[in-house]
Formats: C-alpha cells, sequence, structure tokens
C-alpha cells in the first residue's frame, strides 16, 4: 500500500495523514479490497481518527462476510460504516462530509452534489444504517489491535533494550502494516493480540532482529506469552498472510490520466 500514517499520533489514536498514492480508479474495480481501500482513502480526506477508519474497515469486512457483493453497492456500503464508526468512536466527522468526500472519490474532480441528488443519497445512507446494524448484530464496539501493539511493543523494547529498539522504526512499520492489514478480511479471522505480534514478527524478521532467549523449533518464540492464541505456529501463519494481503493491489485499477 502507498498509505502513509503519523506516527506521533498512533499511540494516542488521533488522525491518519495523507500520503495515498497511485489513484484508484473505483468505478472500474468492484472487491472487497477496492472497498477497503476506499473507506480508507475516504478516512484520510476526512481527516478521520486512526479507529474510526479501523472500526469502519471492521464493519464492512463483516458486512460483506455474510452478504454478497452483488447485492449492495460497497461504496455506499464503506461510507455508511465510517458513518457509523465515527458514532461509535465519538468522532466528529458530519453525514454532508462523508457523502461529498464519498463522491468526489468514485468521480474524481466532479463538483459537490446537486441538493435534490444530495438529499437522496443522504436517505439512501441513513437507510443503509439500519441495515448494516442489523447485519452486525448490532454488536458495534470492536476490539481493535492497536492498544495491544502498543503494548507488545513496549514489551519488546524492555526486551531487546532501548539501544537495539531505537536502531529500528518498530512504531512506523508497526502502524503502518497495521494500517495495511485492514484492506482484507483477515482483521475479522484472527484475534487482536495474534494479529499484533504477528506484525511485530514481520518488523523482526524485516530487520534481522533476533529476540534472546527465542527458541521457534520448541515454541519458545518471545511472542508465546504475550497471549493463548500466540502460538509459534500461528504468528508465523498469520504473518504469511499479511503478507498475502499486499497482492491484492495487482488488481486495483490505476487512473493514469489523473492529475
Amino acid at each position: 500500500m502507498e498509505y502513509q500514517i503519523d506516527s506521533n499520533k498512533t499511540s494516542t489514536g488521533e488522525q491518519i495523514t495523507e500520503g495515498f498514492n497511485p489513484v484508484i480508479d473505483y468505478s472500474e474495480c468492484h472487491s472487497q479490497f477496492a472497498g477497503a481501500r476506499y473507506i480508507i482513502e475516504c478516512g484520510i480526506k476526512l481527516k478521520a481518527n486512526l479507529l474510526t477508519v479501523a472500526t469502519a474497515a471492521t464493519y464492512f469486512h463483516r458486512f460483506f462476510y455474510n452478504i454478497s457483493l452483488e447485492e449492495y453497492d460497497p461504496y455506499l456500503i464503506g461510507c455508511t460504516c465510517l458513518y457509523l464508526a465515527s458514532k461509535v468512536e465519538d468522532d466528529d466527522i458530519k453525514i454532508r462530509d462523508i457523502i461529498n468526500v464519498g463522491i468526489n472519490c468514485v468521480r474524481r474532480e466532479s463538483p459537490p452534489l446537486p441538493l435534490e441528488p444530495y438529499f437522496a443519497l443522504r436517505d439512501s445512507l441513513i437507510q443503509a444504517e439500519l441495515l448494516l446494524m442489523r447485519v452486525l448484530g448490532f454488536k458495534l464496539k470492536v476490539d481493535l489491535p492497536h492498544k495491544y501493539l502498543l503494548h507488545y511493543v513496549e514489551s519488546l523494547k524492555e526486551w531487546l533494550g532501548k539501544k537495539t529498539f531505537n536502531s529500528i522504526p518498530f512504531v512506523d512499520l508497526s502502524f503502518t502494516l497495521l494500517q495495511d492489514i485492514y484492506h482484507s478480511p483477515i482483521v475479522i479471522k484472527y484475534s487482536p493480540q495474534l494479529l499484533s505480534a504477528a506484525i511485530l514478527n514481520i518488523v523482526n524478521q524485516v530487520y534481522g532482529v533476533v529476540v534472546p532467549g527465542c527458541d521457534d523449533l520448541h515454541d519458545q518464540s518471545w511472542f508465546t506469552v504475550l497471549h493463548a492464541d500466540c502460538t509459534t505456529k500461528a504468528v508465523w501463519e498469520v504473518s504469511s498472510q499479511i503478507l498475502a494481503v499486499y497482492k491484492g493491489e495487482e488488481k486495483l485499477k490505476i487512473k493514469n490520466n489523473y492529475k
């Protein structure tokens, strides 16, 4: 993914900074990956809270786990997920802004909607919100990996020592990976603890970090003490699936002539 986040704000879960590229032609894409990317792009443009975007993407994947993409417009559902998530996370985002940004991401450089189409789309979004809540079983609070990842990063800092830890961009890369996995339904398949451990495992592998006392062969890796889900086998399997998420970009339609 080409998204970037402000590492100075991730620890408080405040906002994502804009830095996405290339421009996607969503009118030519019809996939769960494209729909999730659409949510993230809209979230960036709306200056949404990081947790709001993660919650919205989780709603999106849970919705389309139960319902076919052919039955509902993924971009209407994506905007609805952002609207509902902003309420749950107490993020002050106006429905008007969600609609205008959402339309602009699909119809690049289009002017704001006239009043009649705007109110028609607003009514559709409100109706879709009721449908979304029913499909989610009214279970709207999401246990996100962010707090676990922060806790595990601090633990890893103690095990590695400050000198080794500070020589590697653990926080930046970890939260970039965390944001990227929301393009995939992987976020609803595994516990937030397991996802967090797998992300840090990838960071360690990228930089060749060896945590003292680890013994993968005997299931005594550093992450096995974090949570019961974090067995050596499970963490390595999820690590592989996280890396596979990036293959989804190959199927996106790029808008090459966009300026």
